[in-house]
């Protein structure tokens, strides 16, 4: 073989060899992404001694995931994706469960049934609303109808079914840029009459009733997603060096399995933030969580927060 050749073969061992010896390098680091959005992620309280409904689940995982460091760091929604462009070791405790990995992340079994999307609006507008488009309220009638003012946040997403009619329907979006609390940014510009109806889950509601906040508000269910099962799950960073989101999610749903979602402490949060939003909460969330078979349950993929 000539000079030249034994070269180039000679890279291209080392090469692999130095791959192979990468990709078996122990997870070193998570770090746990958080919005500041309640109620995904609130300071504890009296009136919230777990936190937010994300918060619990992030707090058993760190400490159910030994022999790796454990970063929680709060950004804007919109900060994300900087940190998945420059390929960070991020998870996402509170994503919408996918059933394979994209682009973007890696997701973990089941950790949560969310209720579906509902419109939420006001008191005053609800029956107004219902009489024209229904109780289920059909959606696509509702967001073609310039006569009521329609208000997304610039990062939002949802099912994509609903992000497939919003697209294809809304010719303007009222949205809040760059605000820490988005949600409750909307909620204040609809409680006082700036928009006429957002889309969001119904507990968000109860979060607001429960902090002495726009008692004005109410929630439609939405014909489109009528009766759907939303799945969350925790999502790692694909980009990430080292085999990241592999490694990351493996150590996740072990403890997952093993721990959190049989233990009574993180149902229990569950239940308190779900319960109220949720037709037969306990049974979905056995069905859909406990119980979860990726070959047989529906899967709903896009970023909660």
């Amino acid at each position: 073989m000539p000079k030249n050749g034994y070269f180039v073969l000679s890279l291209f061992i080392t090469y692999n060899v130095c791959a192979s010896e990468q990709e078996k390098q122990p997870l070193q680091e998570i770090i746990w992404l958080q919005s500041h959005t309640a109620p995904f992620h609130i300071a504890k309280s009296e009136r919230s001694p777990q936190g937010g409904l994300c918060d619990n689940l992030t707090e058993q995982l760190i400490n159910n995931i030994p022999g790796v460091k454990h970063t929680r760091l709060a950004v804007p929604q919109a900060r994300i994706h900087k940190y998945l462009a420059e390929g960070k070791n991020i998870c996402l405790p509170c994503t919408l469960y996918k059933n394979h990995s994209n682009q973007m992340f890696k997701y973990s079994n089941p950790t949560a049934v969310y209720p579906p999307f509902s419109v939420i609006t006001t008191k005053a507008l609800k029956p107004i609303l219902t009489k024209k488009y229904g109780n289920p309220i059909h959606l696509i009638s509702l967001l073609t109808d310039q006569n009521y003012i329609y208000g997304q946040a610039a990062t939002r997403r949802f099912s994509p079914n609903i992000n497939t009619i919003i697209n294809n329907r809304v010719l303007h979006i009222n949205a809040p840029l760059n605000l820490k609390d988005q949600s409750q940014a909307l909620t204040t510009q609809l409680n006082y009459g700036f928009l006429d109806y957002v889309i969001d889950y119904p507990f968000m509601i109860n979060y607001f009733k429960q902090q002495n906040k726009f008692n004005n508000l109410v929630s439609i269910p939405i014909e489109e997603n009528y009766n759907t099962v939303i799945q969350g799950a925790v999502s790692c960073a694909v980009n990430a060096p080292n085999n990241f989101a592999e490694q990351a999610i493996n150590k996740i749903n072990f403890a997952l399995k093993n721990k959190i979602l049989q233990s009574y402490e993180y149902q229990h949060t569950q239940y308190d933030w779900l319960n109220n939003g949720t037709n037969n909460f306990r049974q979905h969330y056995s069905d859909y969580v406990l119980n979860f078979n990726s070959h047989t349950t529906a899967a709903q993929a896009s970023i909660v927060r």
